[in-house]
């Protein structure tokens, strides 16, 4: 597993990949991190090509709730 750690509008995340097609956005709760969205991603080979999924995932999430 692979896993980013990032501040998005004051909110502590943490983004995991399966280095294979998983994604796995996690937070805080009661000193554990909790998955609270998964998703899915085929042909991801790099871990460059992984964070750019996992910051077009958070993008089109704060679009979506503007």
């Amino acid at each position: 597993m692979k896993y980013w750690e990032l501040e998005i509008d004051g909110e502590h995340i943490r983004a995991a990949w399966n280095e294979s097609a998983t994604f796995n956005m996690q937070a805080p709760f009661g000193g554990q991190w909790v998955d609270h969205h998964c998703f899915t991603v085929y042909g991801i080979e790099t871990e460059y090509e992984a964070l750019e999924c996992i910051m077009e995932m958070i993008q089109e999430e704060i679009q979506e709730g503007s």
